[in-house]
């Protein structure tokens, strides 16, 4: 994934890009396809981000 920072703004603007899309061309149409993988895409780094920060605080306040 492109280095953005990686936002639930940004994972909310694609899901609603993503229905404009399934709406006017079609659910299995190949752009509301792309739009979906590049959602599924943000999905995963935010959740990595958010475990990544979730680890980060536990080993730090390990021993307290």
């Amino acid at each position: 994934m492109p280095c953005r920072k990686v936002t639930v703004e940004k994972v909310e603007e694609k899901r609603q890009e993503m229905i404009k899309l399934g709406a006017t061309y079609g659910l299995t149409s190949l752009v509301t396809v792309q739009a979906s993988q590049e959602l599924d895409r943000l999905l995963n780094a935010l959740a990595s981000k958010r475990d990544s920060e979730y680890f980060s605080f536990q080993k730090a306040n390990r021993y307290f």
